[in-house]
């Protein structure tokens, strides 16, 4: 009977930590992968989650709705940001950063 109650709230437990896909990729900047530890943030509906580029300039995320989201990389006191979609897989965004009017510009490859 014990087996069969955790049985069940596993099930209903479940669907819920696991959310949407992963948002992963990599960052450059002139050609090269920016620096390590560059902050970096996806919005989903309600929830954002964070982390920060390795050494080589990539980032892994996951997102905890599917969906529209924004990608946002924090490079010093500015926050460029590009639209990006989370899926119940994994999908990868290579992002290029770009200084456009003095101001820095987030594109993708």
């Amino acid at each position: 009977m014990k087996a069969l109650t955790l049985s069940a709230m596993l099930l209903v437990a479940v669907p819920a930590l696991v959310g949407a896909g992963e948002i992963y990729g990599s960052i450059k900047e002139a050609g090269k992968p920016v620096k390590e530890g560059v902050k970096v943030e996806v919005a989903c509906g309600e929830k954002t989650v964070a982390g920060e580029t390795d050494k080589n300039g990539a980032y892994r995320l996951f997102a905890q709705e599917e969906g529209k989201c924004t990608l946002t990389v924090r490079i010093g006191e500015e926050a460029p940001s590009i639209a990006v979609h989370s899926f119940e897989d994994s999908v990868r965004y290579n992002l290029v950063l770009e200084k456009k009017d003095g101001k820095y510009v987030l594109g993708s490859e």
